[in-house]
């Protein structure tokens, strides 16, 4: 799997637990991805749960580092994306 891929599918992960959640991410290389997700507070622990292990199994299986780190979007405002 490639880390496009990842991105991909942890992606659909997170928006379909929250689906009005901003994304912003940043890849180190070709083997470290960070997605920050902004959602609603209700929803931080969900994504989590949902994520978490898709995680681990990526950093095992693939070799690939993708971590994931909440905000409650009420209190932390997403910054503008990079061109």
């Amino acid at each position: 799997m490639t880390i496009d891929e990842a991105l991909n599918e942890m992606t659909e992960l997170i928006k379909g637990v929250a689906p009005d959640a901003v994304l912003r991410t940043k890849k180190r290389g070709s083997e470290e991805l960070v997605i920050r997700a902004y959602v609603p507070a209700d929803c931080e622990d969900a994504v989590r749960e949902a994520t978490r292990p898709r995680s681990v199994e990526l950093l095992t299986s693939d070799g690939l580092d993708v971590q994931v780190i909440t905000y409650d979007i009420s209190t932390s405002l997403p910054p503008e994306e990079e061109a």
